[in-house]
């Protein structure tokens, strides 16, 4: 049989990317070697396809309470800057290097390998153990988590508790923002000026790749710097290229080409008006002053992460993540309608609307009975908020207590991804006990 590691391996091989901007789904040998692995546990899993997208579902025990186990397997590309292979799993000094490492094939190979424990849990106590993997959270989540819930529906299977297995750093996760995506497109217009020419490199300043995690004030963004330039110098810009991954992905650097208009020069060189007032709007679009619904140490923030030539129009896409919860969208709508008006009026744009939030009390008994796990394991009872979004958003609004946990790893969406071996134990064993935590009934039942 084989161990949380040797499935991470596996699991790493199989290359589940999940890339929409250029038409990539989680392959079929991703699915197949998915479904491979917990037959070969002979868990029998149910299985879920939309729009080319595909979960697992399984069941272990029987009777209430109901909880939700989940992680997912699909995985950002890898893009740039790697100095390991990012699809061979490599163990080096107590670490595995891969994409998926961390964010999130070490939280399905920990939960497939301590299913049977877990199953034996909730025979002795009573129960119903569901643990369901799917292939689409790093797009939005509509067709695996959003489909998830449906069913469960259907099945009068809605949970009670929610353990979601996609965090980090071995804390309790309690709360997280609201993201959308804002696709923001205008016709290219170019005409010829008199200037002098000039090639600009503009370099990502960040700890981290992940959109949710950049820090305004700190951290420089590369379209963003270029934005400003553009503002304070007068350039006309000719093209952009970059390290465009995808829209929460954060591109490591960006280059254009610029041209500083001057009757002085003969030279002529061909600008774009549409694309140079495109980049020059992105100050107020990175600036979105929305009312937030809920405290939050991270406030709003929004990065232009991807851009894109196609047909005859440029095409930007920015992550936005705020904590707010039902009127978020209109207010962000209204917002990006005004600054559109006055600086881009022939824009067209598209809000692909965020699908919720986490927002789980720290008085509810999930959160209680995950702080005393994590006493019992000598872990710091730490519970706190993290800026990207998970699947628990499809639970959360709609009552069911939900926390995300995960293991010590680094670099997620980033090069030379890796999550920490020693960390898969002590991760497995919070899993294990925190379901007989919640399977056992309190004095006063299952609610405090």
């Amino acid at each position: 049989m084989r161990t949380a590691v040797e499935l991470l391996k596996y699991l790493i091989t199989l290359k589940c990317v999940n890339d929409p901007e250029n038409d990539i789904k989680p392959s079929k040998q991703c699915v197949e070697g998915i479904k491979e692995v917990l037959l070969d546990k002979k868990l029998d899993p149910d299985h879920i396809e939309d729009e080319g997208y595909h979960s697992f579902i399984y069941t272990l025990g029987s009777g209430k309470p109901i909880i939700l186990m989940t992680a997912h397997f699909d995985v950002v590309p890898p893009g740039p800057s790697w100095t390991r292979d990012p699809f061979l799993g490599i163990e080096e000094n107590g670490r595995i290097y891969g994409r998926g490492a961390v964010d999130d094939l070490s939280n399905v190979a920990v939960m497939i390998y301590i299913s049977r424990e877990i199953e034996r849990i909730a025979s002795r106590l009573g129960g119903t153990i569901i643990v369901a993997f799917t292939g689409d959270e790093e797009t939005g989540g509509a067709h695996g988590a959003g489909k998830l819930r449906e069913y469960l529906m259907t099945k009068n299977l809605f949970p009670s508790y929610m353990i979601n297995g996609d965090g980090g750093g071995l804390v309790v996760i309690n709360r997280r923002r609201t993201s959308f995506r804002i696709e923001i497109s205008i016709e290219s217009k170019r005409r010829l000026v008199h200037g002098i020419k000039m090639n600009k490199r503009y370099i990502l300043e960040s700890k981290y790749r992940h959109a949710a995690y950049f820090t305004p004030g700190s951290d420089v963004h590369p379209l963003i710097k270029l934005a400003q330039e553009i503002d304070s110098e007068d350039y006309y810009v000719s093209k952009i290229s970059g390290a465009f991954v995808k829209s929460n992905v954060l591109p490591e650097y960006v280059e254009a080409e610029v041209v500083k208009e001057t009757d002085e020069s003969k030279e002529v060189h061909e600008v774009d008006k549409n694309l140079t007032k495109l980049i020059k709007t992105l100050l107020p679009l990175t600036r979105i002053l929305i009312m937030p619904e809920y405290p939050s140490m991270y406030g709003v923030t929004a990065t232009p992460n991807v851009y894109r030539f196609s047909g005859d129009k440029h095409i930007i896409e920015i992550d936005v993540r705020a904590p707010v919860k039902k009127e978020g969208y209109k207010n962000l709508r209204e917002y990006i309608s005004m600054i559109l008006e006055e600086y881009l009026p022939e824009a067209s744009y598209t809000i692909h609307s965020g699908v919720g939030y986490l927002d789980t009390p720290k008085s509810s008994r999930i959160v209680k009975k995950a702080i005393k796990v994590l006493k019992e394991l000598g872990l710091k009872p730490e519970v706190v908020e993290r800026a990207g979004a998970s699947d628990s958003r499809y639970f959360s609004p709609f009552g069911v207590e939900a926390i995300d946990f995960g293991p010590v790893g680094g670099n997620a969406h980033g090069p030379d991804e890796y999550v920490e071996i020693w960390s898969l134990e002590p991760l497995a064993k919070f899993y294990k006990k925190l379901v007989q935590e919640l399977l056992t009934p309190d004095e006063k039942g299952f609610s405090e």
